[in-house]
């Protein structure tokens, strides 16, 4: 199989307690998933960019009686971008990998580029992306020393950036490639996200498949979901995740889309297999089951076929 193993995430909130937690993990355990992805900040265990040992007592209990693997997203807001307020940006991404490694998870990924806030004019993007490098590469220092790989993710076209309020160079996965090949870390690879990159295409005009078989000798995690290559571009209505428009970043599993997933995957030259998360909006997790299988299926027929040189 193309993929090395195949889970999903876990992609509710948690914070006013732990017991719709153990019923989710017990959940996702009997449907039969390798890995949970599961997100710091939805689980309260990172408070001011450190651990918080109270809340990280009672969560790791629950994760380790479990007994699933699991990988970390670290938080979304982190921006290795933001020369205002480098020191947070890395101690929040450091408190994820060590979260990894406390849970024993093997693999952490980040966001590239900065979305959440305009660019700070103040410094040239130049800067800003050596400030991203740099980050990154001290970070992959701390990733190596945990035992833990960091996979940086490209993203998509959502309405800010679409209307110039902020700006992410990874719509363009062949950019990231060229950020991640400057880092020139071990420890720091790609989390190659195919729904987001089939919307950016869908909507900058580029090759879907030239652009992700520019990313594939960096990839070491794969997000797998399915959408309808429709970017959302009035912003109405106003979320991502709109079946009914099938506008956005739908999260559908793979086959419900349009995106040619199979095509996509004979074209990526691996130099080893990446772990793959089949990933669903809090709405999909009933078809967690589905999800998953459609995963290893996409997974065998890639490797049953002829590979298609990228």
């Amino acid at each position: 199989m193309v993929f090395r193993n195949v889970g999903t995430n876990l992609s509710r909130l948690y914070l006013d307690g732990v017991g719709g937690l153990a019923e989710d993990l017990g959940a996702l355990g009997s449907a039969g998933v390798d890995f949970v992805e599961v997100w710091p900040e939805n689980l309260g265990v990172i408070l001011g960019g450190r651990l918080d040992a109270n809340r990280l007592e009672a969560v790791g209990g629950l994760l380790e009686e479990a007994g699933l693997a699991y990988t970390v997203h670290a938080p979304l807001q982190v921006n290795l971008m933001d020369l205002t307020s480098r020191d947070l940006q890395r101690d929040v991404l450091d408190a994820s990998l060590r979260f990894a490694k406390g849970i024993g998870a093997e693999t952490v990924v980040c966001h590239a580029g900065q979305r959440f806030a305009a660019r700070d004019a103040r410094h040239s993007m130049e800067d800003q992306l050596a400030a991203e490098r740099a980050a990154l590469r001290e970070a992959g220092g701390l990733a190596e020393e945990l035992g833990v790989v960091l996979a940086v993710e490209n993203y998509y076209p959502e309405r800010p950036i679409l209307r110039g309020a902020v700006y992410d160079y990874s719509v363009w996965p062949s950019q990231l490639a060229e950020q991640i090949s400057g880092v020139d870390h071990p420890a720091v690879g790609i989390c190659l996200d195919v729904g987001h990159a089939a919307l950016a295409a869908g909507f900058f005009g580029f090759d879907l498949i030239e652009e992700c078989a520019a990313t594939a000798p960096l990839v070491r995690h794969v997000h797998l979901h399915d959408n309808l290559q429709k970017t959302n571009l009035t912003g109405e209505p106003p979320v991502s995740e709109h079946t009914v428009y099938g506008l956005g970043d739908l999260h559908l599993p793979p086959g419900r889309g349009t995106i040619p997933l199979e095509d996509l995957f004979r074209r990526m030259d691996f130099p080893e297999r990446p772990s793959c998360c089949v990933e669903l909006s809090p709405e999909g997790f009933s078809l967690v089951s589905e999800a998953l299988r459609s995963g290893r299926e996409l997974g065998l027929a890639v490797t049953s076929r002829e590979r298609v040189p990228a």
